[in-house]
């Protein structure tokens, strides 16, 4: 029979509890076989190997951890994207959307995306006359991708995947300030990232400027 006290264990804890000499040689290898990396990147791949599994409870562990240990947020999604080979893209999404869950409830910290906003800089993207009127464009900066669109002559710039299932938004058919998915026709406000298909789902969208004809991007 469980009594009070096993219920409130964990799982881990339990096991300490009643194999206690298995449980202390099988911490140890785990200590010893993470001994040459850093706490960040010890943390970091505890991620992809939640996501691999899908532990949301895992990844409710280990994110904010790797955060901690001074793990960016791109980094932090860069390591559910590397679990996709193993994983899948449907337990990638589902991991993403932990990460934003985590986010909406502040456990991410918000002093981070502060620190974030403040060293935010213009960064060239590619020429205003690469992306024609009516047109749309992806385009790199760094380690991020953007979808760059030309609304009337105007230039705006969104995050090039979709939220729905990461469809390539600078390849989507432009109608107006209104962009359709190529994959699955979600469509979205280039303006303000909006999307309309689903309301309250969003994609970031940059503030852009162009400068003796280059286009620049705040990021």
């Amino acid at each position: 029979m469980k009594n009070e006290r096993d219920e409130e264990l964990s799982g881990l804890q339990y096991l300490s509890q009643e194999r206690p000499e298995a449980m202390q040689h099988l911490l140890a290898f785990f200590k010893e076989s993470g001994r040459h990396l850093d706490p960040k990147t010890r943390f970091l791949i505890s991620v992809v190997t939640k996501v691999i599994n899908f532990s949301p409870r895992g990844l409710r562990q280990y994110l904010p951890r790797a955060l901690k240990e001074g793990a960016s947020r791109d980094e932090l999604i860069d390591a559910i994207l590397c679990a996709y080979p193993a994983a899948g893209l449907t337990k990638v999404v589902d991991a993403i959307e932990v990460l934003r869950e985590l986010d909406r409830e502040g456990k991410l910290g918000a002093p981070a995306a502060v620190a974030a906003e403040q060293e935010a800089q213009w960064m060239p993207v590619l020429r205003a006359e690469e992306v024609p009127a009516g047109e749309a464009r992806v385009a790199n900066v760094g380690h991020r991708q953007l979808a760059v669109f030309n609304v009337g002559g105007e230039i705006l710039a969104t995050a090039n995947a979709c939220v729905h299932q990461g469809g390539y938004l600078g390849d989507g058919f432009l109608d107006g300030e209104v962009v359709i998915c190529p994959l699955h026709g979600w469509q979205f406000n280039v303006r303000s990232g909006a999307c309309i298909t689903r309301p309250g789902q969003q994609v970031k969208a940059y503030e852009v400027r162009v400068r003796e004809g280059q286009v620049e991007v705040l990021v």
